[in-house]
């Protein structure tokens, strides 16, 4: 829900989000779903996954120069049409993309499902729910030199928090996805006003214009595994993290199955 005033709630926390097994896929289900995506375990079926993708889409995936980029698009953005399908019980073939002003793409079948896509290294990760939300993973890279990059980004609380870390490089991580994962789910994008998003942890009282006017934006950060952090953005307070799970992938014998 958008308003006019002119302060906003903004929370940033970390958690563990909950892991359903197939054998769970019975009882209620999750607000928000994540799905894993560990991208070379579906290198061998890009031409079956290509199928799923409309003639625009196809093209799409061909510009790009990489090999790895141009199976990453087509792996991620099949998933998404097959999560959507499921999730809808349609056929793939009616889950299509259109733009909204703010260049965000949605579903225009349903205008109730909000959806998000993140990607570093050899993992993607997809996040469906039912309000605006904003997912950002990173691969903590021992050897990436951030210290011209946090100046322009954070905040001097921000770079005192990251610099007095015993972990320093995955706090810087941890912030990074966070402003990420905002900004993806009010539909902004990265520019200048990236350092006035606070995200240490707890409480922010913020102009709304820095949110879009979203009354409430909470933020939680994970652990994608030992060495990707990630960041999840909603704008509402009515989802708790018990809400908020990993959803079990479809399996290659089910992809397959749909064409």
């Amino acid at each position: 829900m958008k308003i006019k005033n002119s302060e906003s709630s903004l929370f940033c926390g970390s958690s563990n989000f909950l892991q359903i097994s197939k054998e769970a896929l019975g009882n209620k289900q999750p607000e928000i779903k994540l799905f894993k995506i560990e991208l070379s375990q579906y290198s061998n079926i890009i031409d079956v996954l290509l199928k799923y993708l409309s003639p625009q889409e196809v093209l799409r995936a061909k510009r790009y120069h990489q090999l790895r980029d141009s199976n990453r698009f087509i792996i991620c953005r099949s998933f998404l049409k097959i999560l959507i399908a499921q999730q809808n019980k349609i056929d793939v073939s009616q889950v299509y993309f259109e733009k909204g002003d703010n260049h965000k793409p949605y579903f225009p079948l349903d205008k109730t499902l909000f959806f998000n896509v993140s990607h570093a290294g050899d993992f993607a990760i997809i996040a469906i729910g039912n309000c605006e939300l904003g997912i950002d993973i990173e691969k903590v890279d021992d050897h990436f030199n951030y210290s011209e990059i946090i100046p322009v980004v954070f905040s001097a609380i921000e770079i005192e928090a990251i610099h007095s870390s015993e972990q320093s490089r995955p706090m810087f991580y941890k912030f990074w996805t966070r402003k990420e994962a905002i900004v993806k789910a009010i539909g902004t994008g990265i520019d200048e006003g990236l350092i006035r998003l606070p995200v240490t942890d707890g409480f922010h009282n913020i102009s709304s214009f820095l949110v879009c006017n979203f009354k409430n934006v909470r933020v939680t950060s994970f652990e994608l595994n030992e060495n990707h952090i990630g960041s999840l953005a909603i704008t509402t307070n009515d989802i708790n993290n018990d809400s908020i799970a990993f959803y079990p992938n479809p399996t290659i014998e089910e992809i397959i199955g749909l064409i």
